[in-house]
């Protein structure tokens, strides 16, 4: 049977009078303890202490409700003696787990019947004689709760929990303090109002952050009045402290005086309103609290209702600032000075405030109207909690019940609502009381007081934070570690999985709805804070246009997966907040066109000229990447105010002004290059002509040189080894550099732009077979098929199909692929230039023949390749000077089916010893119609001059004065007589058309000297696989520019026998095709094949073409056919005699060569090629 229930307990009303507490040290039987007279509670108790086996074998159970509804089981009753100083007797006590050490209640009040004045604190006996229990101060009486109506007016001190009181719950776990100590106090009272003002920070804590931004809170104090009023700012900077200072200041003027501390956040900016304004600073002593006494007594108090109104709402840390602006708001109207005794409304505006319908304590709940619902029949009303307060125009902020768990919140300011200042939903969630059947069940438990709960509390925070420690140290560790393993991997380490750093877009929805999109976006604004990338206080809209010449700009996230390429696993979200450069408005809203000096990244060509220069002199390679590159720069131009995103800043008329170089912005890539420039010129950094991004350090002491490339973030650094730590410091010193650069060393690699910089053999190779497969993959994807490899990259365009738009893949995302191949065709893949170019010409009319080279273009792909290789030498006698440029130029005339238009190509090398080194190339469409081949060709050649020998040449004379050979190759006899004379009459036009000047040309060229023109067909190679098709259809005419790979790709010279023409020598007879065009069709570009038939090529074919020549054959149907040809007479003869001259051939070659090749091997060569049946074969026989 349940224990009957006796009376109540701490803080419920009794007989209707307002329950009114009261603290006397006094005794209980011998035991000095502390009495709580509470006028609210209905008999006497003691707390758990008391409670032994005795009792609870002598005493009843009995249930007691507590002031919330709750029930406590209690023992009693037990007589005691207590001795309070004034008065002593036996009283009654009920023993429980309640929070105080004894209760005085009603009870006792009754049978004592003392005097007591509850603010004074004072109590003593009454005469004899008095037997009705008055109590001063006590007289305020509550309407009695019948259950049916519970809207009741809040109290002033739910509003602001001011005095602090023993009896509320909220004051006792939020304002819990020491003994306070006796403190002397001085009046500084100002004249008037904003005569005095005094500001200061308050920092909330390590890592606290306000869901509106904010990390500190600025507070403005009047002296005069007492009035205070709150700022968030979100760094501890002078430049914030200043604009929120204003914006508190705006509409009040300025003050006579300001009173700070010695911060450094208040000098700056503040110290520079202080003087334009003409006001006096006074500055506290530092370290003498004080000197600046008041400011710091509001500090305690603030903190002090911050805390208990996050407590009484139910409501974390992250509201701290709607916390402190309510705070100030109630008390600014209801807290009663101590001297004036009117609040600081009163004495501002001279009459008390009539509080209307704002007397709300925060945290209540509130239903407001919903101005969009979903239907009709949708309730009108939601259920929200109040987190602010305004009064000019009335209104409040209301956090909505679905954005009480979120992330990032949207708080509704609204007129029309309805307070219920008795609930708190959230703190009736987070401090959820268990049913009485459920604490019926759970075993017996002393209930803590509050000092333990905080003792309790500040132990768990320790551990956190010991726990929080271990953690960083974890984290440091770990990075520590993939630093290891990246530089392994830099340095020939084992790399298990090949990164390409392929990153694809996602959706910004679908990536803040993952835990890893929101991360990244959090990263990536404290990224922006740490930069200082905007202005710490918000602007409204109209004081940003009132700036001179002010611009806006919206900005927005951008989310990405990096590693798309790899496992899930590997996959990593990044963010990106940029500017909507493409519309930049003034404040007439007019858009705006900014002129700056334009700037460029370095350039592939001058990248690979980087390589190439660093393999010829044995210089080092290393790659580093900038984290934030753009932020480091400021931004220049007129001031420039942005929107910040909603994720951000919710408020739509407020805008921030940027003070770094936000990425999106126009002006940002020249902004940061032009940093970057002042940064690096301080080490004697200079730029190469011609390149914006392009740095040459010369040491004349030592003859060395470096060279460096920035590509945005991405930086290349050529050095020797004995200066490559020194370097790799100064560019820490300018640049944030967090991940470790990569070294390139014999048998690593490094990644750089995506291009693989492998060293191993000797030779430095870039690639990017990973990428291509992935383009590859993802193409076969698209169309459901899988491609078979083939060995030309191109076929001629057919202009019927040219004009026929019912292609097969109506789906296929033209624009995707050939983006991914024109970048393999701009970085290691010259091979598809011409290819590539051709299909791009139809992107925007995609038709049948476009279709069929894409494919052919990716079934080219899957051929195996060799990789562009420079070779290391590092001992060149010259040095520099020792290496020259070659350059190759030609057009194909009316390639174009279509349009007619020519196609120029060309090719450019650094030849250094034995050895060239491709660095640039390019296959282009030429602008205007050619009427001739002279003229296409001349076009061609202007173009590589201009654009390809000069840069070279440029680039060299940076590193190092003097004159360097520039040879050009062309076949067009024609076009070199008319760059001789200066003059052609059928090439007179050109000047008009298309602005090319034979008269420039013949002053480079003849006059100057800068460039050496030289005729040559046979040499023609790289530049005419980028103008012309490499069909299966070559015509003998045609094979030298096929096979002629030696000037594609540098070969290592060959020290002894050569091992691939071994294995070419043991392969079986029937391996190879027996006709030359044949054995050029299966060639095709396959480079694993081409270096096996470069002997064949070079030497064998022009002997037989000669022999053919001399002895009367003639072509007919594209074949070689012999004249007068005999097969039973001659056959047996003709074949030996040529088998013996190309053994005797041959052998005088290779001997020429160095290689040891002995005759045998010549025979067997011959025999393998079989000669004689290529007769045979032509002829039909």
């Amino acid at each position: 049977m349940e224990p009957p229930v006796m009376g109540v307990v701490e803080g419920v009303a009794h007989e209707g009078a307002r329950s009114r507490l009261f603290y006397k040290h006094g005794k209980v039987s011998g035991s000095k303890i502390d009495f709580l007279i509470d006028s609210g509670a209905s008999h006497n108790f003691l707390g758990s202490r008391f409670l032994d086996a005795s009792v609870k074998s002598s005493c009843d159970e009995c249930m007691v409700e507590l002031a919330g509804g709750q029930r406590m089981k209690v023992h009693g009753p037990i007589v005691l003696a207590v001795d309070l100083g004034f008065w002593i007797g036996n009283v009654e006590f009920y023993i429980g787990p309640i929070r105080m050490d004894a209760i005085l209640g009603w009870k006792w009040l009754k049978m004592v019947n003392p005097k007591i004045d509850w603010q004074k604190g004072l109590m003593e006996t009454r005469p004899e004689g008095k037997e009705i229990c008055t109590l001063e101060n006590v007289e305020e009486v509550v309407p009695e709760l019948d259950g049916k109506n519970q809207s009741v007016a809040a109290s002033e001190h739910e509003l602001t929990h001011m005095p602090m009181q023993r009896d509320c719950e909220t004051c006792v776990v939020a304002k819990i303090k020491r003994r306070p100590a006796r403190r002397l106090e001085k009046d500084v009272s100002a004249l008037s109002f904003n005569d005095e003002v005094g500001i200061d920070l308050v920092e909330p804590g390590r890592n606290v952050k306000s869901v509106d931004g904010s990390k500190f809170i600025l507070t403005h104090i009047d002296r005069a009045t007492g009035w205070v009023t709150l700022a968030g700012l979100r760094a501890k900077t002078h430049t914030a402290v200043a604009d929120a200072w204003k914006s508190v200041q705006a509409g009040r003027g300025w003050p006579k005086v300001l009173r700070t501390d010695d911060g450094n956040e208040f000098k700056g900016d503040v110290g520079r309103l202080v003087r334009e304004h003409l006001i006096k600073h006074e500055v506290g002593i530092p370290y003498r609290p004080n000197s600046h006494a008041e400011q710091e007594r509001f500090h305690h108090t603030l903190n002090q209702g911050i805390r208990a109104n996050l407590v009484q709402a139910g409501l974390g840390k992250r509201w701290f600032m709607h916390a402190a602006q309510h705070f100030a708001f109630m008390t600014n109207r209801l807290h009663v000075g101590r001297k004036s005794g009117k609040t600081p409304f009163e004495l501002r505006h001279g009459e008390k405030w009539s509080p209307r319908n704002l007397s709300l304590p925060f945290g209540c709940k509130v239903v407001y109207k919903d101005d969009q619902p979903d239907n009709k029949y949708a309730p009108r009303g939601k259920v929200g909690i109040l987190v602010g307060v305004g009064e000019h125009p009335m209104a409040i902020l209301v956090l909505p019940r679905d954005d009480w768990t979120s992330e990032t919140p949207k708080v509704i300011r609204t007129q029309d609502f309805k307070a219920f200042t008795h609930e708190f939903p959230l703190k009736g969630i987070e401090r959820e009381v268990v049913s009485l059947s459920q604490q019926e069940e759970l075993p017996e438990v002393d209930e803590p007081s509050a000092v333990e709960a905080v003792q309790d509390l500040d132990r768990r925070i320790d551990a956190l934070r010991a726990r929080e420690a271990e953690l960083e140290k974890e984290i440091e560790a770990l990075k520590v570690r993939v630093v290891d393993e990246e530089r392994a991997a830099g340095t020939g380490g084992p790399v298990t999985i090949p990164q390409l750093n392929l990153t694809t877009l996602l959706k910004t929805g679908a990536a803040l709805a993952s835990e890893q999109g929101r991360a990244a976006m959090e990263k990536e604004v404290k990224s922006m804070l740490k930069f200082g990338v905007w202005d710490e206080s918000p602007l409204t809209l109209e004081e940003a246009r009132r700036q001179p010449g002010a611009r806006f700009v919206r900005t927005h996230f951008i989310f990405g997966l990096k590693f798309a390429e790899m496992p899930e696993e590997f996959r990593k979200v990044k963010c990106r907040l940029v500017a909507g450069g493409n519309r930049i408005w003034g404040s007439d809203g007019a858009a705006t066109n900014d002129i700056f000096d334009y700037e460029t990244p370095a350039g592939l060509s001058a990248i690979r000229m980087i390589i190439a220069v660093a393999a010829i002199l044995g210089l080092q390679i290393v790659s580093f990447d900038i984290s934030s590159a753009y932020l480091h720069a400021d931004l220049s131009g007129p001031p420039t105010f942005a929107y910040l995103p909603r994720e951000i800043c919710d408020s739509k008329d407020t805008v921030v002004r940027l003070r770094k170089a936000l990425y999106g912005l126009p002006r940002s890539g020249s902004d940061f290059s032009q940093d970057a420039r002042r940064r690096l010129q301080k080490f004697q950094w200079k730029l190469v002509h011609g390149e914006k991004n392009v740095y040459v350090r010369r040491n004349a002491a030592s003859s060395s040189v470096a060279l460096l490339a920035l590509y945005v973030d991405d930086g290349l650094l050529a050095c020797r080894e004995e200066e490559r730590p020194g370097i790799i410091e100064e560019l820490k010193q300018e640049f944030l550099i967090e991940k470790a650069p990569e070294l390139l060393t014999e048998g690593g690699s490094l990644r750089f732009l995506g291009t693989s910089i492998s060293l191993k053999n000797g030779s430095v190779s870039l690639a990017n077979q990973e990428y291509q497969d992935v383009v590859i993959r993802e193409f076969e994807q698209d169309i459901r098929r899988v491609l078979r490899a083939v060995k030309s990259p191109s076929e001629k365009l057919d202009g019927e199909e040219v004009l026929n738009y019912q292609v097969i893949w109506k789906t296929l995302k033209v624009r995707e692929h050939v983006g991914r191949l024109m970048w393999l065709a701009r970085t290691v893949r010259p091979d598809i230039a011409y290819a590539v170019g051709m299909i791009a010409r139809y992107v925007d009319k995609w038709n049948v023949a476009a279709e069929r080279l894409l494919v052919r273009v990716v079934q080219y792909l899957k051929t195996p390749r060799e990789a562009l290789e420079y070779h290391v030498l590092g001992n060149l006698k010259e040095g520099i000077r020792g290496v020259n440029i070659l350059g190759y130029t030609d057009a194909d005339f009316a390639g174009c089916p279509e349009s007619r238009v020519s196609t120029s190509g060309r090719a450019t090398y650094l030849v250094a010893g034995d050895y060239k080194y491709l660095v640039d190339w390019s296959s282009r469409k030429q602008r205007f119609v050619s009427s001739s081949t002279s003229e296409s060709e001349l076009a061609a050649l202007e173009e590589t001059v201009q654009l390809s020998l000069f840069p070279a040449l440029s680039f060299l004379r940076s590193i190092r004065d003097g004159e360097f050979s520039v040879i050009l190759m062309c076949d067009n006899q024609a076009v070199m007589r008319a760059i001789e004379m200066g003059y052609s009459p059928k090439l007179h036009h050109m000047a008009i058309t298309r602005a090319t000047d034979l008269a420039w040309l013949h002053q480079v060229c003849e006059k100057q000297k800068l460039v050496k023109l030289a005729f040559g067909f046979e040499y023609k190679t790289l530049e005419s696989s980028m103008m012309k098709d490499c069909s299966r259809s070559v015509m003998i005419s045609d094979l030298r520019n096929v096979c002629h790979c030696r000037f594609v790709w540098p070969c290592a010279k060959v020290k002894g026998r050569p091992k691939l023409l071994d294995s070419f020598l043991t392969r079986p007879p029937g391996h190879f095709p027996d006709t030359w065009p044949a054995v050029v069709a299966s060639c095709g570009t396959n480079q694993n094949l081409w270096w096996k038939f470069v002997l064949l090529e070079k030497f064998v074919l022009p002997s037989l073409l000669e022999r053919a020549r001399t002895k009367g054959i003639k072509g007919r149907r594209g074949k070689l056919v012999p004249r007068n040809f005999q097969v039973k007479v001659e056959e047996e003869v003709r074949a030996n005699r040529i088998k013996r001259e190309l053994v005797s051939w041959i052998e005088a070659v290779v001997g020429r060569l160095g290689l040891d090749l002995r005759e045998r091997h010549a025979s067997v060569l011959c025999e393998r090629i079989s000669v004689w049946s290529v007769f045979k074969k032509a002829a039909g026989v």
